[in-house]
């Protein structure tokens, strides 16, 4: 096989398995799971409260440390929502929307990153290509990344910092 048509397979191998990769993440978001959990229900309203009013429910105005329903969440999945819950109203849909975006991301990140990890070895497209099957199949980021999970935001965070912390050795600027 020669190098372009290798590359040509290379790149429409990656282009199928993202579109299934994106297709599967967002089909039916916002009923499979059914209905929205504790978690994601609070996340939702406390993002229309805060864009509505520029308070949360409990009438603090951009709250760092989010107060909801008995516990304390993550300030980033509350903000995240907010741009969601504007265009798309308060909807389940919208509520777990920036989640399977954060999911879909960080499958992209980790894709790049093993790459970047192998980069001196022939073989890293394929290595890449496994490690991502293996990592978008896995039912604990699949389940997570269908719903609101502040772990999906934290996995995206941690993952982009590696990748860019490996490129940095390459490219100081990084």
């Amino acid at each position: 096989m020669n190098p372009k048509t290798k590359k040509l397979f290379q790149f429409s191998a990656l282009l199928c398995f993202f579109t299934l990769i994106i297709f599967l993440r967002f089909w039916q978001l916002d009923q499979i799971p059914p209905g929205l959990n504790r978690d994601e229900a609070s996340i939702g309203y406390t993002a229309w409260s805060i864009l509505k009013t520029g308070k949360d429910e409990y009438g603090h105005f951009l709250p760092l440390s989010i107060k909801s329903f008995g516990d304390w969440k993550l300030p980033m999945s509350v903000y995240l929502t907010i741009p969601f819950t504007a265009v798309f109203g308060l909807t389940d849909w919208s509520t777990r929307l920036p989640f399977a975006l954060a999911g879909i991301v960080t499958l992209f990140l980790f894709y790049f990153l093993v790459k970047e990890i192998f980069a001196n070895n022939k073989k890293r497209h394929l290595y890449a290509l496994l490690s991502l099957i293996f990592f978008s199949v896995l039912p604990w980021h699949f389940h997570f990344s269908r719903y609101g999970h502040e772990g999906t935001i934290g996995l995206l965070f941690l993952t982009g910092t590696v990748f860019f912390l490996l490129k940095s050795f390459k490219k100081p600027w990084l």
